[in-house]
Formats: structure tokens, sequence, C-alpha cells
């Protein structure tokens, strides 16, 4: 069976993935789990902060306590270092032979570099297919 992760951050954006980790697991044989990285460089913006009230690891269980998909278990890890450092050393322990990252949302320059050093770095140090995702709005752009 194939091990997949599903790389979430602590901005309220990334939660989506958490649902794309539910969908994905309910769909095809694969063992699923989600990896939360605190990591101290990658900054937060504060508008996400406010949108929810508690950690995001609680708001990561309660997501994943939503639905339940009959035997389908989804287990999360949450880890505190530098991504390009704690995805790499997760991909290995775990034997993850796939990846999923989100795209930053907006045009932050800075989020982008830490998300190219990121794979830069699973790239070098395992041997894990990544696909980088993006949240997309089934009804498209609103004018």
């Amino acid at each position: 069976m194939k091990k997949v992760s599903i790389v979430v951050d602590e901005s309220e954006s990334s939660f989506w993935l958490a649902y794309y980790a539910m969908g994905l697991s309910s769909r095809i044989p694969v063992e699923v789990s989600i990896l939360m990285v605190r990591d101290d460089e990658y900054s937060t913006p504060e508008k996400d902060q406010g949108q929810w009230i508690g950690s995001p690891e609680k708001k990561l269980e309660s997501i994943l306590a939503e639905e339940h998909f009959g035997s389908t278990h989804i287990d999360y890890y949450v880890l505190k270092g530098r991504m390009e450092d704690e995805i790499p050393k997760f991909i290995r322990e775990n034997n993850i032979s796939k990846l999923f990252i989100g795209r930053p949302q907006g045009n932050n320059p800075e989020l982008y570099t830490k998300l190219m050093r990121t794979l830069d770095a699973v790239a070098s140090k395992t041997h894990c297919e990544v696909e980088v995702v993006q949240k997309v709005s089934a009804y498209g752009k609103r004018k």
C-alpha cells in the first residue's frame, strides 16, 4: 500500500488540504497522514489567525472529526522546526512514497522561496514523489 503525506501549516487557508486528504483516502487505497510543521521562519498572516479560535492542532482535530469514512483512519503529526529539514526527515522515517504540499496563496515571494527550498530538500534527500496543489474555487473568480 502506498503511503501518502499531506503537509499543512498553521494558516487557516492551508486547512483545505485536510479535506483533500480525507477525500483522497476515501477514493483510493492509500495510507494517508497529515503533517503539520510549525516553522518559525514561515510567518502566518495576522488575518488568518483571527478567523478561528484555538490552536492549529485543535482545528485540525476538529476537521478530521467532521468526516468519518468507514474504516479510513488518517494519522496526523505535528513537528516543530524548519520545513526543509523536518519534511525530508519525516518522509524517510515513515517511508512516504508521495507528498502533497499546498502552493502558497497570494504573491508573497518569501513564501515561494520557502516552498522552493523545501521542494529542493525533499528532492535531494528522498526518493519521494511530490505534488504541489492549489486551492481552486468551483465557482471560478468572482468579480
